[in-house]
């Protein structure tokens, strides 16, 4: 008896292999075993971990759709609804949707960016030309400016025991050598402020309660009257000391640390480009969110928050 036509395939891994956050996280990789993929292990590396679709709904004849072989698509597969003949990228609605760069090459550009890897070595190392690096590279940053929109990081406040949470203020310029003291001139001045005991880092809003230190710059005067006195106050003068001599608990090193730390990281990686400025600066507060030996992991997590294709 004649045998009959193949079932469709509907998904490109079994659903039982799909990684949930915490299983992503727990993973380590090195650019070794990334290399060492084929076209289509890296289809189904992309699904399990919730970067591409692993499954299609036809949006007109709301059935699923089947993943057929198409030697001319640069991934090898593509969605196809049988009933109204529409076909779809298995890049559709995903990080990668925009670009005709091989899956594998786009995964190891992540990986390349997550290790901080100099832009002029990739190009050298992985044949693509120096646009597309600098453009997936900016890609990557949209993905932290995106990841902390939806993911508000709230800091300060008062701990369990009800006691104020320490937040080290301070202001500083970027792109700009002459300082002028208690003036905003052009260039980018940013306010930041650092949480002492978790290390993190804000661009919003203080919570009430907060215990502020900061220096004795101008627009910082009438903090303690902010919202009816919901935050208190104290000082330190740059030009005296970065520790107060008779309170070894009231200094703002961490914020100066972290200016250090920004400029350091953009001085050596990017340059001066003012337009890109802000991207910068949010890749900077995403990276001192995660583990830094956990970087590659944590942005495929971001990147399936970000671009849900569930």
């Amino acid at each position: 008896m004649p045998r009959g036509r193949p079932a469709a395939q509907h998904l490109i891994v079994a659903e039982n292999e799909i990684l949930n956050r915490q299983l992503i996280l727990e993973e380590k990789w090195n650019i070794r075993e990334l290399c060492s993929s084929s076209r289509h292990r890296m289809l189904e590396w992309c699904a399990r971990r919730r970067l591409i679709r692993n499954k299609f709904t036809c949006d007109d004849c709301l059935v699923p759709c089947g993943l057929v072989t198409r030697g001319d698509r640069i991934d090898g597969k593509e969605w196809y609804c049988k009933h109204c003949e529409k076909k779809k990228s298995v890049r559709y609605s995903s990080f990668f949707e925009r670009s005709h760069i091989p899956l594998y090459h786009l995964v190891l550009l992540i990986y390349c960016w997550c290790k901080e890897i100099m832009q002029k070595y990739i190009v050298d190392e992985s044949s693509l030309s120096h646009t597309s690096v600098v453009d997936w590279n900016n890609f990557c940053r949209e993905v932290c400016d995106e990841w902390l929109r939806q993911n508000p990081m709230e800091i300060g406040g008062v701990d369990n025991n009800g006691q104020p949470l320490v937040v080290e203020i301070d202001e500083s310029k970027f792109f700009h050598r002459t300082y002028h003291r208690g003036l905003w001139r052009p260039g980018h001045w940013v306010f930041g402020g650092v949480e002492r005991d978790s290390g993190k880092c804000f661009l919003v809003e203080i919570l009430p309660g907060t215990h502020i230190i900061s220096d004795r710059w101008a627009s910082y005067a009438n903090i303690t009257n902010l919202g009816g006195c919901i935050y208190t106050h104290e000082v330190i003068v740059h030009g005296d000391h970065f520790v107060d001599p008779n309170d070894n608990e009231i200094h703002t090193q961490n914020i100066e640390n972290l200016w250090m730390r920004l400029k350091r990281k953009l001085r050596w990686q990017y340059g001066t480009s003012d337009e890109l400025f802000l991207s910068y600066l949010h890749e900077f507060l995403w990276r001192n969110s995660i583990p830094k030996e956990k970087t590659f992991v944590y942005f495929l997590a971001a990147i399936s928050e970000v671009y849900n294709v569930e």
